[in-house]
């Protein structure tokens, strides 16, 4: 393995194992709702309940943010995430 190549497999690594840490956290900036956050962090929308559920101590209402309000992004197991798109289908507008 050549130093370069060496050195490219071990950044990958560093990236994979960083994203895959127990939980992270999220500084809420204006214009920030569950469902963009949600997007941006775990790559799905529709995850934005899980995002309530692990923040329930600092948001009273899932439509109302705040800048500065730091907030921690769960990991979810693949299981996890369906039932937490099940559950956003079922709170979604009729």
């Amino acid at each position: 393995m050549s130093g370069r190549f060496r050195a490219g497999f071990f950044a990958a690594f560093a990236v994979i194992a960083v994203a895959a840490t127990p939980s992270s956290f999220h500084d809420v900036r204006d214009g920030d709702t569950l469902a963009t956050i949600a997007a941006l962090t775990l790559g799905d929308p529709s995850l934005w309940p899980a995002l309530y559920r692990a923040n329930r101590d600092q948001i009273r209402d899932p439509a109302r943010l705040y800048p500065g309000q730091r907030l921690e992004i769960p990991t979810l197991s693949p299981e996890q995430r369906q039932a937490v798109r099940r559950e956003a289908k079922a709170l979604r507008p009729q």
